[in-house]
């Protein structure tokens, strides 16, 4: 596809493994993933799910520190197809033929539900994606490639960053399952492209247990067609939303949780965040303090009342101000929804369901009409989507 023409599936070297990297030759970026898992987070008190999310502040903080080469990271959590062949090769470990007889009506009614559970489940992952930009890290790119090359420099910083994050997470209470290897970061692109394209997948990999998931050319669709509001590729068409309005009035930690635990329709959530240097981040806010100030006195000369919108202006400034001195980090961040399907009808329907949960967490969706495949990308792992 156009949008991804740019990219470059690299295989790093590291710790003996073999880690998929995302090379963007436009924006001289290199991406990894980190395929992790969280307990349900809507199961736990409201006291933990705080404590989670000042793990994940912590984590944040981390990566805005001074002299970091971390450009961005992102967290993308999706809903795919379920593989149906786990639940056929469990039902073929269990089955005691000696005393429950193929053709009895328990089994003829197990295989009944078998065969439709594939269709009617979906399974949730979740990726955390790191991204480090060449330009910003070009001294520790130097040191770190020496004569192998900038790409392999990259790579280097980029693994290590990526450790030191597994780290973090881990201490944050997020389970690590590991990074992505080339051919199961290639099937993790393919999947997002055509999602009905899983249980195929699962079958091969079932069939061939050190099959490396696919290579780098069937990540990509064979064809593809956009239009004014709907992206198609292959077997599937999809619809990218923009996060438009986050909540403008306090909400608990789980306030995604009518569009994460939405597990009805295949769909894929994500948010890329870029951190902010403490230096940087304190002379802005400095700076907006400022200029607040200036901008109140003048008013007052000019006679012109303060209405309720200056004062939450004011009242948002000084918060900023107050989280940096407690050690938060500042960032910027985006995020997006794609919404896929089998067929034009069914789209619209999901896209009904998922405008619908976006306002019970107070989320205001707007729908990406002329852009379409370049939006599809930003719900892809690889921290786009910010401009």
């Amino acid at each position: 596809p156009e949008a991804a023409r740019d990219l470059e599936l690299l295989a790093a070297p590291f710790h003996g493994e073999t880690v998929g990297v995302i090379k963007d030759r436009r924006a001289r970026s290199y991406t990894a993933v980190l395929a992790v898992r969280v307990t349900s987070f809507g199961l736990l008190d409201r006291a933990e799910q705080e404590s989670r999310q000042a793990g994940w502040g912590g984590v944040l903080s981390g990566l805005a520190r001074e002299g970091s080469p971390v450009s961005r990271i992102q967290w993308v959590e999706r809903t795919v197809p379920a593989d149906g062949d786990e639940i056929g090769r469990y039902l073929g470990e269990a089955w005691t033929r000696d005393t429950v007889a193929v053709d009895s009506l328990a089994m003829q009614a197990y295989l009944e539900l078998t065969s439709s559970a594939p269709a009617a489940t979906k399974d949730h992952e979740l990726f955390v994606c790191l991204q480090i930009d060449a330009k910003r890290a070009w001294r520790q790119i130097k040191r770190a490639g020496g004569k192998q090359g900038a790409d392999a420099g990259a790579c280097g910083v980029l693994l290590r960053e990526l450790e030191a994050l597994g780290e973090h997470l881990t201490a944050a209470d997020v389970r690590v399952v590991g990074a992505l290897r080339p051919g199961m970061l290639a099937g993790a692109v393919r999947v997002a492209f055509d999602p009905w394209s899983r249980p195929g997948l699962a079958r091969l990999a079932a069939a061939d247990p050190d099959r490396d998931g696919i290579d780098e050319a069937a990540a990509w669709p064979v064809a593809a067609d956009t239009s004014w509001s709907v992206y198609r590729t292959d077997g599937a068409v999809h619809a990218t939303y923009w996060i438009a309005s986050w909540p403008r009035i306090d909400v608990g930690a789980a306030f995604l949780s009518p569009l994460l635990l939405n597990a009805q329709m295949v769909r894929a959530i994500a948010v890329t965040i870029e951190a902010t240097s403490p230096l940087k981040a304190i002379r802005e806010v400095e700076a907006a303090r400022t200029s607040d100030v200036a901008d109140r006195e003048l008013r007052g000369r000019m006679g012109f009342m303060e209405t309720a919108r200056r004062r939450r202006q004011t009242e948002a400034v000084v918060r900023r101000e107050e989280e940096l001195a407690d050690g938060h980090a500042a960032v910027r961040f985006a995020g997006y929804v794609t919404v896929s399907a089998r067929s034009l009808e069914e789209l619209e329907r999901n896209c009904s369901e998922i405008e619908h949960a976006a306002q019970m967490a107070r989320l205001e969706l707007l729908r990406l009409h002329g852009q379409q495949e370049q939006a599809f990308t930003y719900t892809l792992p690889l921290c786009r989507g910010l401009r």
